[in-house]
């Protein structure tokens, strides 16, 4: 790796720190995502690693260490990392993100219908929420169709494409850390239930916010990305 691009990656981690901190006060507000995103889509797997890892260790410094949140981090950034850098050098297929938000949306829609054997403490929220997450999914899937039928170009379709990837990721989050924090904290099976539904608190403010500031600074961002990675050659 070139010493411009270790450079490139010790200032987008410190952005990503300092973004973070930063929207910390405002709850399930976040720009890490469509930052890093970016960064990953124009720079590529290698340089997105590297970023993701400095991210997820150094943020400790600021935020405490806590190993769940340091596992979760290391964890899901790595696989950010690796997806976003992968597509931004080739071209994402036009079945891919369609077929993730349909599953997605499909999945929400199913136990919203269906109920879950939860305590009634949560029955209302986790259905309501579960009903706005399905609202998203299928909006998005449509916006996306839309885009394609009406062959807006490349560019519309990427746009649409790491939209609907990063809403898909934005959920696998929650999910991954429903896992991990009751696994290495050592809840009973009771606490890790309890603590599976309140994520969902948090999830449903971070998808729409990460669909909306994607959709917007997504393609800005790539530009300026792609600006100074062609002047740094």
């Amino acid at each position: 790796m070139k010493t411009v691009q270790l450079v490139f990656c010790a200032v987008m981690t410190a952005l990503l720190i300092a973004v973070q901190y930063a929207m910390g006060f405002v709850s399930g507000v976040e720009l890490v995502t469509v930052l890093f995103l970016s960064f990953c889509y124009v720079f590529g797997v290698k340089c997105g690693l590297l970023t993701g890892l400095a991210f997820s260790l150094l943020r400790c410094l600021l935020f405490g260490f806590m190993p769940n949140v340091v596992l979760l981090y290391l964890v899901y950034y790595s696989l950010f990392a690796l997806l976003f850098g992968f597509l931004g050098k080739r071209r994402v297929s036009v079945w891919l993100c369609p077929t993730l938000l349909a599953v997605l949306a499909a999945a929400s829609a199913y136990f919203a219908f269906s109920g879950l054997p939860i305590s009634i403490l949560y029955q209302s929220r986790v259905s309501t929420m579960l009903w706005i997450l399905f609202g998203i999914s299928l909006a998005i899937l449509v916006f996306y169709i839309v885009l394609v039928i009406a062959k807006k170009g490349e560019q519309g379709r990427e746009l649409a494409s790491v939209t609907a990837l990063a809403v898909v990721c934005t959920v696998a989050f929650t999910l991954l850390d429903d896992v991990i924090t009751p696994l290495v904290l050592g809840y009973s099976a009771e606490a890790a239930t309890a603590y599976f539904y309140t994520g969902f608190i948090a999830m449903l403010p971070q998808t729409i916010c990460a669909a909306v500031s994607v959709f917007v600074l997504f393609l800005p961002l790539k530009k300026a990305f792609g600006a100074v990675d062609k002047a740094a050659q």
